[in-house]
């Protein structure tokens, strides 16, 4: 049936078109010495070999004189060609290659032999159909000649930028080839010929100057056509000229009450080339409350014979139609002048719900670089139902089949319908599949963040987690702290600030934000006050290893609860001797570095942990630790550097492939860190329980593939080798420690295995090993003997001054 229509097109066309086949001829006979038609070898359907013919646009020794494409300002051109091409009229001889059976008037453009031959694998699922005169990429690439322009070999640019775009658009229409897409393709390029968008263009840049007023002109103009319209249409085009003449005495009127809703609806300052479901709706209501509004009027003229009420209906139908078009045609008007872009095959998963906003929001000039292939469904749903015709081709559960059969360039995963347990599935899916993939949130889900920019490519830290996220829920602990004085070291840092932050949130009578970096401070006070302004907040400056700073601190705040958050610099903060003229519960926030250190921040951390356990043997203060790995998003975590690499090229650095860490987000761990603080009776050290371990170079290809790009072929991977003191996995418990259960779930205490003799000389063997990562003598100064029991049991004392931990 496509054939015996190309051949009757082909015979109409060629009959309609001889006079321009003689005026070109003529043209281009005059123009240049040569031959009027020019032939070159392309390659047709299933690779057979046919002499393409055109309209000569060139000089006859062109072919061996330049490359195989043309740009723009090529001196090859004549002067007839270059209006030949502009006009695509070179093409019409074509019509004899459709007449002959080597093209089609739809279907992929033929190319050179030489250009077939390097993408031989791809055209073999192309050239199974003719190819023909128009197609989607003729349409994407009218302006082809532009686009090569100024560059040293058009012909490589050619075959390395252009051509396999063209070869992308080429196997969509192989996919989607029917008798009404060929009939739009047609239509489309018969109106970008016609269609003078620089005429236009000009037009509306001239009008532009003064938007609103030429605006309010042209739709009260429209009102007055729509009323004049309404009366020829309802008396067929002949109405009596009594009712002409009481219509032409009532236009003014009419057209000065539209004015004004039109003003009252600001429909003279919206941007016309983005008209939505708003403005269609704004139009609908201006022009309904000006029909209400002119009854009056029509009632007044009730003396004479009485007007049509359906002049009222059809005037304020047309109106409406009027100044919607107008707006349309603005839009039509820039897909029309605008180059379109190679679109990319997407495919969603996710709800329906968030497909349908998804689809909302590519309604704009963005949404034609990629094409939505499908929605792969949350649920069981109907496969071949339409949402904003984009159809439903399955569930998450048949993406094994349905990848292969769609191959969509990615898939967008709309994380708001999915919890990370699923979302995990279709990555690792997708990533069997090699295909990449980018997870996007809800606007609403941007909102609740309080962010106003979330690229594509930039997704959020849990997305790597591969689990779902602890949930935070401070009505268990807001008891806790409510109408408490509470004091956090190092309250700029990740950990330290987050606390503040959950902790304010509680009511606290007070919150003493304590830190050594003056503008860290200050950004935490600042965010703090303004989201708790009743909250009686003090900021301090001052060094954790001052201890009259502190001291001063703490009698002057007098907190019950202190959260030693402080990174790197640890000290007793309490000394024995030290006035208790209040009660407190200190909680130490440690690391997995402690356990078995390897270096010297590891061993400082471990100190800290031996000081405090001491420390709660002798006070009425509560001090507990809480022990966990690495957090995400933190300053010295690896996420912000793998997104700075990602973001700049790469290559993305790794120190070791088998290297293992725990996380877990700066929010879950605040919130366990909370809970342990009301669970323990002093002396305590809880481990968070923080899932399984991931390796490092599992992290960093997850987000490489959640930014769209293939580990180690779009973004390169770098092994560093190990650093320094670094270990290729850490562990949350030392071997002498045993695992206790508490009543929360994710909380674990770590206890000591001995408390008999045998535990006190581990303890000294414990702090003499960990005195040896200190080189200096002076920078530990720490008696082995200190801190464990006298022979009658009883603790002896140990000065805090004679204790100095450097991390």
């Amino acid at each position: 049936m496509k054939r015996a229509a190309d051949v009757a097109l082909a015979v109409l066309g060629l009959a309609l078109t001889w006079p321009a086949f003689l005026l070109a001829a003529l043209a281009i006979r005059l123009d240049s010495a040569g031959p009027v038609l020019f032939t070159q070898e392309r390659v047709g359907r299933n690779f057979s070999r046919f002499r393409i013919l055109k309209f000569r646009t060139m000089r006859v020794d062109a072919e061996r004189n330049g490359p195989g494409v043309t740009p723009l300002g090529d001196p090859r051109v004549t002067r007839v060609g270059r209006f030949l091409r502009a006009s695509k009229l070179d093409e019409l001889p074509q019509l004899w290659n459709v007449l002959r059976g080597d093209m089609s008037l739809v279907g992929p453009r033929p190319e050179l032999p030489r250009f077939v031959r390097i993408y031989v694998k791809e055209f073999r699922e192309i050239l199974k159909v003719r190819p023909g005169i128009t197609d989607p990429a003729s349409i994407a690439y009218r302006a082809e000649s532009a686009l090569l322009a100024g560059v040293a070999d058009p012909e490589a640019e050619y075959v390395r930028s252009v051509l396999p775009a063209k070869i992308r658009l080429a196997r969509l229409y192989v996919q989607r080839a029917s008798w009404m897409y060929d009939l739009r393709l047609v239509l489309q390029t018969l109106l970008l010929l016609a269609y003078p968008s620089g005429l236009v263009d000009r037009l509306i840049q001239g009008l532009g100057r003064r938007h609103a007023l030429f605006a309010m002109l042209i739709q009260a103009g429209l009102a007055a056509l729509a009323c004049v319209a309404a009366l020829v249409v309802r008396f067929d085009g002949a109405p009596p000229s009594d009712v002409c003449r009481r219509v032409l005495l009532l236009l003014p009127a009419l057209v000065a009450i539209r004015a004004f809703w039109i003003w009252r609806f600001r429909l003279h300052r919206d941007v016309w080339r983005y008209f939505g479901p708003r403005e269609m709706g704004a139009i609908v209501c201006a022009t309904a409350l000006g029909s209400v509004t002119f009854a009056p009027f029509l009632a007044w003229m009730q003396a004479a014979p009485p007007l049509p009420v359906s002049i009222v209906i059809l005037d304020g139908l047309l109106c409406v139609v009027a100044l919607a078009g107008v707006r349309a045609a603005r839009g039509l008007h820039e897909r029309l002048r605008t180059q379109p872009a190679v679109p990319r095959t997407v495919l969603l998963v996710g709800s329906g719900d968030s497909a349908e906003r998804f689809l909302l929001d590519r309604t704009g000039p963005g949404g034609r670089e990629c094409r939505i292939v499908g929605l792969v469904s949350d649920r069981a749903t109907p496969r071949g139902l339409l949402i904003h015709e984009v159809p439903i081709v399955g569930s998450i559960d048949e993406l094994d089949r349905i990848l292969p059969s769609l191959a969509p360039d990615e898939i967008v995963v709309l994380a708001s319908s999915l919890p990370a347990a699923r979302r995990s599935e279709v990555i690792h899916a997708c990533r069997a599949a090699g295909r990449p993939v980018k997870v996007v949130p809800d606007l609403d889900d941007i909102l609740r963040r309080d962010l106003s920019v979330l690229r594509l490519s930039q997704p959020e830290a849990e997305d790597i987690l591969f689990r779902q996220p602890v949930p935070v829920d401070l009505a268990r602990v807001a008891s806790c702290f409510r109408g408490r004085r509470v004091m956090v070291t190092g309250a700029g840092g990740s950990i330290g600030s987050e606390i503040c932050r959950q902790i304010a949130a509680c009511s606290p009578e007070r919150l003493v934000m304590f830190e050594i970096h003056e503008e860290s401070l200050y950004n935490i006070e600042r965010e703090v006050r303004g989201l708790h302004p009743r909250t009686d907040v003090h900021a301090r400056v001052g060094d954790v290893r001052d201890a009259a700073r502190l001291r001063d601190v703490l009698e002057t705040t007098r907190p019950e609860f202190v959260f030693h958050a402080a990174a790197y610099k640890h000290v007793p903060m309490m000394e024995h001797n030290a006035r208790e003229a209040y009660n407190s519960t200190f909680v130490l926030v440690s690391t997995d570095k402690a356990v078995e250190p390897a270096c010297v921040m590891g061993a400082s951390k471990r100190m800290a942990e031996l000081a405090v356990r001491e420390l709660a043997a002798r006070s009425a203060t509560r001090f507990l630790t809480v022990r966990f790995g690495n957090v995400l998003e933190s300053s010295g975590s690896v996420i912000p550097l793998f997104r700075e690499q990602i973001e700049r090229g790469g290559p993305v650095t790794v120190t070791h492939r088998d290297m293992t860490r725990w996380f877990m987000t700066v929010a879950e761990a605040v919130h366990l860190i909370l809970q342990a603080a009301n669970m323990g009776c002093g002396g305590e050290v809880f481990v968070l329980d923080m899932g399984k371990p991931v390796r490092i170079l599992d992290v960093a290809c997850a987000l490489i593939r959640l930014y769209g790009l293939r580990p180690g072929v779009d973004m390169p991977i770098a092994f560093t080798g190990l650093r320094p003191g670094e270990r290729l996995f850490e562990r949350l418990f030392n071997p002498h420690e045993r695992v206790w259960r508490t009543a929360h779930a994710r909380i674990l205490k770590a206890v000591e295995a001995s408390r008999n003799g045998a535990g006190k000389a581990q303890r000294a063997h414990e702090l003499s090993r960990l005195m040896s990562f200190f080189p200096d003598p002076s920078a530990s100064r720490i008696d082995p003997a200190d801190g464990l029991d006298g022979a009658d049991g009883a603790a002896r004392p140990a000065p805090a001054a004679r204790v100095t931990i450097y991390a």
